[in-house]
């Protein structure tokens, strides 16, 4: 049986690849390059790869960005604070996170935070008044709302009884 070769990955393969990696949904520059590199592709290759998707206009990191906002705010609410971690962790730059942070209305994250409570609100209707204020202020924290949201909407959904 003869010994296989190994050679390195084309940087053809790279952009295939790059293309198959992005079937699901979009994303960031640094999530591609994380994925090729982990692909085991060189440098060059990867390189190669992403000029060729920004050039066909398939990668874009603001865009990435306002349609990974769009999508928390659609499905799963998060704060300012838990959206810029995300968005950091997913490799987009700290001037294009500010930009689309900034674009969203002042009073989004209020609502963002009253609807990621519908759910649970019903489950905690029946426990005492403070450990429900107690679970509203940890439930929103834990998806990066900012304190002063977090007590505004605890005067709106849970007044003093």
């Amino acid at each position: 049986m003869p010994k296989r070769t190994s050679r390195p990955p084309d940087p053809v393969d790279a952009y295939d690849e790059a293309v198959r990696f992005l079937a699901s949904r979009p994303k960031s520059v640094a999530e591609i390059h994380r994925h090729l590199r982990a692909k085991r592709f060189d440098d060059a290759a990867i390189e190669s790869a992403i000029d060729k998707l920004r050039a066909q206009r398939y990668v874009d990191d603001e865009a990435f960005a306002r349609y990974w906002v769009e999508q928390r705010e659609r499905f799963r609410p998060r704060g300012e604070r838990g959206l810029r971690s995300e968005l950091l962790g997913k490799g987009v730059s700290r001037e294009v996170v500010e930009v689309v942070l900034g674009e969203r209305a002042p009073d989004a994250e209020i609502e963002q935070a009253r609807r990621a409570l519908s759910r649970p609100l019903t489950r905690w209707s029946t426990l005492p008044h403070d450990e429900r204020r107690r679970k509203i202020h940890a439930h929103l924290a834990a998806r990066g709302f900012s304190y002063e949201t977090i007590e505004e909407v605890l005067r709106r959904e849970a007044p003093e009884e």
